[in-house]
């Protein structure tokens, strides 16, 4: 009886400072009303990475947010939207830009009227993604320039993921110009179009990066979990809920709508967020060789 009472005490003890760290860390909402959902791989093939979702798992959530009554949205509109027409409407956003956005995502997407706003790592676009920790040796494509102008052509926007998906927050000044500057100008010159938005590599900005950010022509900066960071603009760190292999219908849900469990979802996510981070101590910098040549 003891021996019972003392794990059970353990137990409630764990999830008391498990709730306590997300209330004070953690329990940050976004700046923008409709929420932002995050995806990343959409793929038929297993790998040990967690953000890989297959095309049928994809499609039930998909379905299951139209069943709901929810409305995509672009970030454009989301930016400028007000709360009171907030209701049931939902922004969708791919971080990395794989090719299976395209050849899996999309036509799920099309089928139910919904777009989505896509993050690209200019650097890899065509190629495979030798910038991941690549989970059991699998490699994954990223979508070609090809690919990306007809999904802008029908309706999904794009914006800067870097040039190399680096933890800006580690790179001098220098090099951090060179992954925002680049890759905004390269997006540009490809869609003809005006790229004003940001996806931090695994969600991490600092005011630093926010400043050169600003000073370069961005106007929005999307994270994942940006806990109490200060940001020196609302839109410069806008908060996402990404959606991973473990969720399911139920899970996402709770994430959209809240409830008594929102925060034991909010806190497994970014736990699992924070796994992402061991690809920055396992891979070398990028190659910023002849760097002020490209500036």
């Amino acid at each position: 009886m003891t021996l019972v009472l003392l794990i059970s005490g353990g137990i409630f003890l764990l999830y008391l400072l498990a709730y306590l760290y997300w209330r004070l860390w953690l329990n940050r909402g976004s700046v923008l009303t409709p929420p932002v959902l995050l995806f990343h791989k959409i793929e038929p093939v297993s790998e040990w990475g967690i953000t890989s979702l297959k095309p049928s798992k994809f499609a039930n959530l998909i379905k299951s947010l139209k069943e709901q009554g929810f409305e995509s949205i672009s970030i454009k509109e989301a930016l400028r939207m007000q709360p009171e027409d907030s209701h049931k409407k939902v922004l969708i956003t791919f971080d990395d830009a794989y090719q299976g956005i395209y050849t899996n995502a999309f036509p799920i997407l099309e089928s139910v009227g919904y777009t989505a706003s896509i993050f690209v790592i200019t650097g890899f676009v065509g190629e495979p993604n030798t910038w991941d920790m690549n989970w059991g040796g699998r490699k994954f494509q990223h979508l070609a320039w090809e690919q990306i102008k007809e999904l802008a052509e029908r309706g999904f926007s794009f914006g800067s993921h870097t040039v190399n998906h680096p933890d800006l927050t580690r790179l001098p000044l220098r090099y951090i110009e060179y992954e925002l500057k680049t890759s905004k100008q390269d997006l540009e010159d490809k869609l003809g179009r005006e790229v004003a938005y940001l996806s931090y590599p695994f969600g991490r900005f600092n005011q630093r990066i926010q400043q050169e950010a600003i000073r370069l022509g961005y106007t929005a900066g999307f994270s994942i979990y940006p806990g109490r960071s200060e940001s020196l603009q609302p839109h410069l760190s806008i908060k996402r809920t990404a959606v991973y292999r473990l969720d399911s219908p139920l899970s996402l849900r709770i994430k959209l709508e809240g409830g008594p469990w929102f925060w034991l979802e909010d806190l497994k996510a970014y736990l699992i967020n924070r796994l992402s981070l061991a690809t920055t101590l396992v891979k070398p910098w990028p190659d910023y060789s002849g760097l002020y040549s490209k500036l």
